[in-house]
């Protein structure tokens, strides 16, 4: 390996370890107690090294949110054998993403969407990022549920319903650890679901 090459290699690795080290001061303590000391500490970098990659504590822990989320994007199992039943493919998919909010990333971002209520320069920081990554959530979807289903005039609309009920049924973990969401609630995201997509074949989008 080059000179240069070695170079960067090490700058990836270090700006890896810090993001995972701001990952991990989220989920330990909070927006409000993951602070640049704890995370150098963590990541072992100096804290010249860390405002190298990162200019200030709320861009390293908004890169640290959605790099997790993007690893969360890639695994989702796009080429996995999905059902050919509609109503069992339905199904199939709102399990894989009800599964995303058991992550940790869904975690991470929680800590800053609740910072940023009162945080002017947190939902700048934010914005840009959550919207892309909505799009890319978006795009996933479409392939997760098949074209057919996918063409369905009110397929857009059930699947926000989906996402936000989902997001919304795991944020009761943060104190109720019994499961979230639970197979009731999760049954009743299926069963809605199917009434509309299944229904009104011909009412597509063209």
């Amino acid at each position: 390996m080059s000179g240069g090459r070695a170079v960067q290699a090490r700058s990836i690795d270090v700006r890896r370890r810090i993001v995972d080290a701001a990952v991990d001061m989220l989920l330990e303590h909070g927006y409000s107690g993951a602070s640049t000391v704890r995370i150098q500490t963590r990541a072992g970098v100096s804290r010249g090294r860390l405002l190298h990659h990162f200019g200030s504590r709320d861009l390293l822990l908004v890169a640290a949110a959605h790099h997790l989320a993007r690893e969360r994007i890639g695994v989702l199992p796009v080429d996995h054998a999905w059902p050919t039943d509609p109503g069992e493919r339905i199904d199939a998919v709102i399990d894989s993403v009800a599964a995303t909010f058991e992550q940790d990333y869904f975690w991470a971002v929680t800590e800053l969407w609740i910072a940023a209520r009162t945080n002017g320069a947190l939902q700048s920081a934010l914005l840009e990022g959550e919207q892309e990554l909505a799009r890319e959530i978006r795009s996933g979807l479409c392939v997760l549920f098949g074209p057919d289903l996918a063409a369905h005039r009110d397929y857009r609309a059930v699947t926000e319903v989906i996402f936000t009920s989902l997001r919304g049924m795991a944020l009761t973990r943060a104190f109720d650890r019994r499961g979230s969401p639970s197979r009731r609630h999760l049954d009743h995201v299926k069963r809605v679901a199917r009434q509309v997509l299944l229904n009104a074949p011909d009412a597509v989008e063209r």
